[in-house]
């Protein structure tokens, strides 16, 4: 399951000077991801990050900036089903769905879920 951290101090209406970041990375040989938002204007700054998958939001923002990358699953090329179960914590149902469609994973994903078993 992912872990989490957030930290906040105070908040402002969106402003031309905001500044929004989200991002994913592999350290330690884990899944990360970091949001973060600061109003240099208003002196405001917010940061929230965990290990695993990022919360749908975050993900969802990774995916519109960076795009997807199209993974098979199973068989000898395709990412093990494990894996992408304990990853993404999919039903039996999402598994055998994304047996026959693959899986759409955003770049630092692919490399996680392409590289030695995670």
């Amino acid at each position: 399951m992912p872990e989490q951290e957030m930290y906040a101090v105070l908040h402002c209406e969106p402003c031309e000077e905001c500044v929004d970041v989200d991002r994913q990375s592999i350290e330690d040989g884990q899944l990360c991801w970091e949001s973060s938002y600061v109003c240099p204007r208003y002196d405001v700054q917010w940061r929230e990050r965990g290990r695993g998958t990022p919360p749908p939001w975050i993900r969802e923002r990774i995916v519109a900036r960076e795009g997807t990358v199209h993974l098979p699953v199973g068989g000898t090329d395709g990412v093990p089903v494990a894996v992408l179960r304990r990853v993404y914590g999919l039903t039996i149902a999402e598994v055998a769905a994304a047996r026959k469609a693959g899986h759409r994973a955003t770049p630092v994903e692919a490399r996680y879920l392409s590289g030695p078993t995670p």
